[in-house]
């Protein structure tokens, strides 16, 4: 785990939201970036877990297995005691990262298309149970 300034969870937000954006445009065309869909689903999710714990804790990932992700997540979640629904979500990506980006066989439409329906969840969940989050201009909030 890497100390940060609690200011930057900005930046991840912005990276989050970016790589959901993109996720949802290329995935108008499966055929041609079904591999790059299912990563920016992945690391949206990484990334908006990281300004979660990076404004709640001054802490972020920077384990090498990031299915440790979820763990300091559910944490937070039972600290604060929201519901940890939203984990699933990530735990699911997680558990497929290497697939999408390492394995040996392609992976299919309705896997990719989970994919950005976890993503999509997981975004969701994180705005609605962390809404200090939900917006970039929250008090605080550094550019």
């Amino acid at each position: 785990m890497k100390t940060v300034d609690k200011g930057q969870w900005v930046v991840h937000r912005s990276r989050a939201v970016s790589f959901i954006d993109g996720m949802r445009l290329l995935s108008d065309d499966l055929t041609a970036y079904a591999g790059a869909v299912a990563l920016l689903a992945v690391h949206a999710t990484l990334s908006l877990n990281d300004a979660v714990r990076i404004l709640h804790t001054g802490r972020r990932g920077s384990d090498a297995d990031h299915r440790a992700a979820s763990g300091h997540l559910k944490r937070l979640c039972a600290l604060r005691r929201i519901d940890e629904a939203g984990v699933q979500h990530l735990r699911w990506l997680l558990s497929h990262k290497t697939d999408f980006a390492y394995g040996d066989r392609r992976v299919g439409d309705d896997e990719i298309k989970a994919a950005v329906s976890k993503a999509e969840k997981f975004a969701a969940w994180v705005f609605r149970s962390f809404p200090e989050v939900a917006h970039e201009d929250e008090p605080g909030a550094r550019s």
